[in-house]
């Protein structure tokens, strides 16, 4: 790895404003160098996460949609348990929001697999106007930032993302297959298995919750909800199934800002080491963001890579800080967030569906509950494929930004909603501050610091 400064320097180089650069069209939809606006606030109307054995016991196992107690699911390859998986994430989505799969326009889906094999099934079975993406691990904020510019544009009155990944198929396509037993180092991550799907809307209206067609699904899914124990999912996750999915009617989550980065190659080659690989791609995309916007990291109640494991989330806070932010009060990693350092995996999470997991089961949660009111969630990518590394090529490495912030219906009275209308709870600091839930203590144990 370079120096500090070295990757300070590349990061700068080209940074400054292009000369004869033509003025935006849109000057309202487009800030700065690379950032997105989206004045009509797309919502996500609802959202579902699906988790393997591992992750329903990690600290985030009270948050999935469904659990499943083995890598198989019953089917006769990782690659279709997988397809399976992103297939129940989005079922369940929609079926959050009360709709089926006609009521969509574009489905937008990505994941690890060669020609994203796992995508191109779901959609068959979908059978939604498809647009298959691939950005490795950043293909969730890809999908989300991509939707939401859609919707906002008018092109798409509602977009379904989904994702996924499966640590066997994972491995046996980038690296070893598992049952080798092969040693991996200490930087090595752990791909996640699970899927995630989001509905996004443009068209106003309810919020989610709100309408009769969610009251009739939430109606449904009472009723088909299965006993304790049941559906592989331990008794603590279904204990926890039954506290309320939203927060209170009136709140949604809208993605405001989309920062699509560039590809940053700081000419590392050890694909066992990806964290320190997308950690200053992160950093770039994080500094652009705050530049175009002119906000500081402590404008947001939570600033998320998507992941970058312990290795990568510790260079990252140096680089910022090199950059003159100090964000280490509001960062952490989907990485690290998704395992306790006790399960055996390695530097952390990683995978297509590590960060899209965390997203749609856990964050959105806390926003709906009003715990996090502004979110910037920065999801990371290692671009390379099977054959460059084995050449000896490089690992150029991406990350893709969206804003997330939580809006409240104006009250009945007329009195102002709590907060600051800017994602500032009333009461200070967010009760979902990194060091004050089990993203904190997970990213707190995995750092070491």
């Amino acid at each position: 790895m370079a120096s500090l400064t070295a990757v300070a320097n590349l990061l700068e180089k080209g940074r400054g404003p292009r000369p004869g650069a033509a003025a935006p069209r849109h000057q309202d939809r487009r800030i700065g160098q690379q950032t997105l606006v989206f004045p009509s606030r797309p919502r996500i109307l609802a959202a579902a996460a699906v988790a393997g054995p591992k992750e329903a016991q990690g600290p985030l196992g009270a948050y999935w949609d469904r659990t499943y107690p083995d890598r198989l699911l019953g089917q006769r390859s990782w690659e279709h348990a997988e397809r399976r998986m992103c297939l129940d994430a989005a079922v369940l989505a929609l079926e959050k929001a009360g709709l089926e799969p006609a009521d969509i326009d574009l489905h937008l889906a990505g994941d690890l697999m060669n020609q994203l094999t796992c995508a191109n099934f779901t959609a068959a079975e979908l059978d939604i106007p498809f647009l298959g993406l691939f950005a490795a691990c950043a293909t969730w904020a890809a999908a989300l930032g991509l939707g939401a510019a859609l919707a906002d544009a008018g092109y798409a009155g509602r977009v379904l993302c989904t994702t996924s990944s499966h640590h066997d198929a994972a491995e046996r396509q980038y690296r070893f297959p598992t049952e080798l037993g092969n040693q991996r180092p200490a930087t090595a991550q752990w791909t996640a298995t699970g899927a995630a799907a989001a509905v996004l809307a443009a068209t106003p209206g309810p919020g989610p919750g709100d309408g009769p067609a969610e009251r009739r699904a939430t109606a449904g899914r009472a009723s088909r909800r299965p006993a304790a124990g049941q559906a592989g999912r331990p008794p603590a996750a279904d204990a926890a199934a039954d506290r309320p999915a939203r927060g209170r009617p009136g709140r949604w989550v809208s993605v405001t800002h989309a920062t699509f980065g560039r590809v940053i190659d700081m000419g590392l080659t050890d694909p066992f080491d990806m964290g320190s690989a997308m950690a200053p791609a992160a950093a770039d995309t994080i500094r652009q963001h705050l530049a175009d916007t002119g906000r500081r990291p402590g404008d947001y109640d939570l600033i998320v890579t998507g992941d970058l494991a312990r290795y990568g989330h510790r260079l990252l806070v140096e680089l910022l800080r090199e950059q003159g932010y100090d964000a280490e009060g509001v960062l952490a990693d989907c990485g690290i967030m998704l395992y306790d350092a006790s399960q055996g995996v390695y530097a952390g999470g990683s995978g297509t569906a590590c960060s899209g997991m965390v997203t749609a089961g856990y964050l959105l949660r806390r926003m709906q509950q009003g715990d996090l009111r502004r979110v910037l969630l920065v999801c990371t990518g290692c671009l390379h494929s099977t054959t460059t590394y084995k050449q000896g090529d490089t690992l150029p490495t991406v990350a893709h930004a969206v804003a997330l912030e939580v809006e409240d219906a104006a009250p009945a009275d007329g009195r102002p909603a709590a907060g600051d209308g800017r994602g500032t709870p009333a009461g200070g600091t967010a009760p979902g501050a990194p060091n004050q839930d089990p993203s904190g203590e997970a990213a707190s144990r995995g750092n070491g610091s």
